[in-house]
């Protein structure tokens, strides 16, 4: 009697368990909802359909009708069954992130679950992303703002200073962020320094705020345009906050977001050169001077070098862009030109310091006065919009006769001063005892600087010699070290190996792993660019032929029907000649355009 009271109280209590199940078991209502109904070709959309009462009784839905104009990028489920105060609810939602394939006005499909229908969506695709409104209601979470920051006129081969802004909610937590560097046409981008980190508040909301700036240095055309940069990362920021607090259900809705933004087209129009600048060298520089390091002063003699040490240093250029060093050597002396060292430095975080240093050796081969030329560099002041000129003046240097021919010299002198002989044998006989002297003495001071010339002219050929030698031994090690690296890079990426895979993977129809081989195979190619999924590799690729081979191959993952239908060896056979990376060719330089910053410095 007992056990059948036992067994009726069980049944008792599972009939009212399945009376309360049951509904929601069997009656699954069917909700899709968009984030945003207007979006640009290139954002993203997040879709959630959630279907009340089913609690894990539906293992995925059929998404094939909406990757007809849209690719799915990333997808996850959860699923949530609660009892509160005797009333059960269970839930499961599907959160998809999309991306349209062209633009237009689409209505989505509506998604079945067991006899229910999602409603029906609209969604609007634009040529281009809408930009953020300044109403702090309006402001996005992330942001970015390319501005110019310039108190001067931006000239061609100039610097101009750009900062790239990056505004994110300070509540954000992010992972995986990469932000593009200006590619730009025709121009020479550097990096300004270390980034920085700020916080800001717009309306309502607390930004972090980190900035990068840019010195730009256009080389040719009358404007510089900056393309739109582009900012993504994942999100980590909890998706529920009734349950924030609760550490267990936050391992369910702590899912991450893929997040981006992109800034606007920035163009900045280029001041031409002006007709009154007349130097050899365009240089528009925020200032420019050359100067001299000081001597010892001391006497120089016939054959001995002197070492000058010339520098130049400009505000808002390059060393690159500093002009050679030309000296003239004057008559009866020769010029020898080292190496210029070249260093940019920034000053104040944002400005362009430039450094040319130029050692020459002036060896006099007589006695002498030497002038040696000035050096006049024009230059054009951007801030007082005038041409300018950096001079060094010219020097004069004195030269005299080593030892040996100064006392021959001195001895000459004695000779005219002394008086003359009583008579003239006497004085025959007088010049006669003194010319083998004197010839002599000029005999041994022309060997000495004969002799002296020759050592120089030895050492030089000699340290020439060893320079050539050390610079055809650093080439030569530098060249195996290119080739070892290559050799090596090749060896990590092993592109023949993921073809292998990409094959394998096709002939065995695994879906799956061919998405997962080609992924690897984009990441070995392009180690530096984040590719994730294959829609973008075909874009990589160029080849506009592939996209519906990789839509077919996404289309397998998620979807049975299309798991069976999906003929792996066609796939291999039209990609197979495709998974080739091309460089990109060379743009011929116009004729009229002005001499490359970069120049290959050589002394004749």
């Amino acid at each position: 009697m007992k056990v059948s009271t036992t067994v009726s109280v069980k049944i008792v209590l599972l009939s009212l368990l399945l009376t309360t199940l049951l509904p929601l078991i069997c009656e699954a209502q069917v909700i899709a909802r968009l984030d945003r109904q207007v979006i640009g070709i290139d954002e993203t959309v997040r879709l959630t359909i959630e279907a009340d009462g089913a609690r894990n009784t539906i293992a995925d839905i059929d998404t094939s009708a909406l990757e007809n104009n849209f690719s799915i990028l990333s997808r996850s489920s959860n699923s949530s069954f609660q009892i509160i105060n005797g009333s059960a609810t269970a839930k499961k939602t599907w959160t998809f992130e999309i991306e349209a394939k062209h633009t237009g006005n689409f209505t989505l499909p509506p998604f079945v679950i067991g006899k229910e229908k999602s409603n029906p969506l609209t969604l609007k695709v634009t040529d281009s992303t809408p930009t953020t409104a300044l109403d702090p209601q309006n402001l996005k979470n992330v942001f970015l703002e390319v501005t110019p920051q310039m108190d001067t006129p931006a000239y061609l081969q100039g610097q101009i200073t750009v900062s790239v802004k990056l505004f994110l909610n300070s509540r954000m937590r992010i992972s995986e962020a990469s932000l593009e560097e200006p590619d730009i046409a025709h121009a020479i981008v550097q990096k300004l320094g270390d980034d920085h980190n700020y916080q800001i508040k717009k309306g309502d909301k607390t930004f972090q705020v980190i900035e990068r700036k840019y010195a730009i240095m256009a080389e040719e055309g009358d404007a510089v345009i900056i393309p739109p940069l582009r900012f993504q990362a994942t999100s980590l920021n909890s998706g529920n906050r009734r349950l924030k607090g609760d550490p267990f259900f936050n391992r369910f809705t702590n899912q991450g977001k893929r997040i981006w933004t992109k800034s606007q087209e920035l163009k900045i129009t280029l001041t031409p050169i002006p007709d009154e600048f007349n130097g050899k060298n365009w240089l528009p520089a925020r200032g420019l001077e050359i100067m001299e390091k000081p001597d010892d002063g001391k006497e120089l003699k016939v054959g001995e070098p002197l070492t000058r040490v010339i520098q130049i240093e400009a505000l808002g250029l390059t060393a690159e862009q500093l002009p050679e060093i030309e000296v003239k050597a004057p008559t009866g002396s020769k010029v020898y030109l080292d190496q210029p060292e070249m260093q940019t430095k920034i000053d104040n975080g944002d400005l362009l310091h430039a450094v040319k240093r130029q050692s020459l050796a002036f060896i006099p081969s007589r006695p002498g006065t030497f002038t040696l030329p000035a050096i006049n560099i024009k230059w054009w002041d951007v801030v007082n919009n005038r041409q300018e000129s950096a001079i060094l003046p010219e020097r004069v240097i004195k030269v005299v006769n080593a030892g040996p021919l100064a006392a021959a010299a001195g001895t000459s002198a004695n000779l005219q001063q002394n008086k003359e002989p009583a008579d003239k044998t006497g004085k025959a006989e007088a010049d006669k005892k003194s010319l083998p002297v004197l010839q002599n003495n000029l005999s041994k001071t022309d060997q000495q600087i004969s002799a002296e010339l020759r050592l120089w002219q030895t050492v030089s050929a000699v340290l020439l010699f060893i320079l050539i030698i050390t610079l055809l031994l650093w080439y030569r090690s530098r060249r195996r070290q290119v080739q070892t690296n290559k050799l090596t890079r090749k060896t990590a990426l092993r592109p023949i190996a993921n073809r292998d895979s990409i094959k394998k993977a096709c002939l065995d129809n695994d879906p799956k792993s061919a998405q997962a081989a080609i992924l690897d195979w984009a990441a070995a190619n392009w180690p530096e660019e984040s590719l994730t999924n294959l829609k973008t590799v075909a874009r990589k690729l160029k080849q506009p032929e592939l996209m519906k081979t990789f839509t077919d191959i996404e289309k397998a993952l998620y979807s049975p029907a299309d798991q069976s239908a999906w003929n792996g060896e066609k796939a291999w056979l039209e990609i197979a000649d495709k998974l080739t990376v091309s460089s990109q060719s060379k743009k011929k330089q116009k004729d009229d355009s002005l001499p490359p910053l970069y120049r290959n410095n050589s002394t004749s």
